[in-house]
């Protein structure tokens, strides 16, 4: 008898821990990350609001057309003009616990992958 309720003791064990691990969640296509940044940063100054479409972001302008994308717990894109069509006047790559100049670069114009090395 305690054979058997240790075989069970241990099926139900083997169960509870393969049974309750769960897969990696597929991450968002919507979701823009810091590879989608360096990718898009290649075009240079041809980037334009279109690029920028497909990813969820956050408007947040008042007078200027502002959108604000999360990509990350340390680092965000702002993408700023004064419409929703052709080129944006900026788009910054803003690392999130900066507080001066140093903490943003535009991604037409810099090396987006030296920017995120120095904070790495």
């Amino acid at each position: 008898m305690k054979r058997i309720i240790g075989i069970i003791l241990v099926l139900v064990f083997a169960l509870g821990v393969f049974g309750c691990s769960k897969p990696e969640p597929e991450p968002d296509p919507d979701q823009l990350t810091l590879d989608k940044v360096v990718e898009l940063s290649y075009k240079g100054e041809e980037l334009t609001w279109e690029d920028f479409e497909q990813y969820h972001g956050a408007e947040c302008g008042s007078g200027l057309y502002i959108v604000r994308y999360e990509i990350d717990d340390d680092y965000e894109l702002v993408i700023g003009g004064t419409s929703a069509t052709g080129s944006p006047m900026y788009i910054h790559l803003v690392r999130k616990d900066s507080e001066d100049e140093s903490g943003f670069i535009d991604i037409r114009t810099e090396d987006v992958q030296a920017f995120i090395s120095e904070t790495r």
